[in-house]
């Protein structure tokens, strides 16, 4: 119960996952797609070409964000 509060509190209040909401919701109508799919093609975009210039370790790096950027897609709608 405690927790529960605190956890709806913190929902409330949490600036990060507001912005990034409120960037995606602005961006979605412009473009038809969202913000989060952009910033995923655009790093398999450009984990690919790092990878094709021998630059594998900055690739490697890259290619790890889109899990990320789609993680943040989810928790930002899941508590819209």
């Amino acid at each position: 119960m405690i927790a529960e509060n605190i956890r709806e509190e913190v929902a409330g209040t949490d600036v990060a996952e507001s912005l990034l909401r409120g960037l995606d919701e602005r961006v979605a109508p412009t473009t038809h797609i969202s913000l989060f799919h952009i910033l995923t093609a655009a790093s398999i975009v450009a984990s690919i070409a790092l990878f094709l210039r021998g630059r594998k370790m900055e690739a490697i790096f890259v290619g790890l964000w889109p899990p990320t950027f789609q993680a943040l897609k989810a928790a930002a709608k899941g508590r819209s």
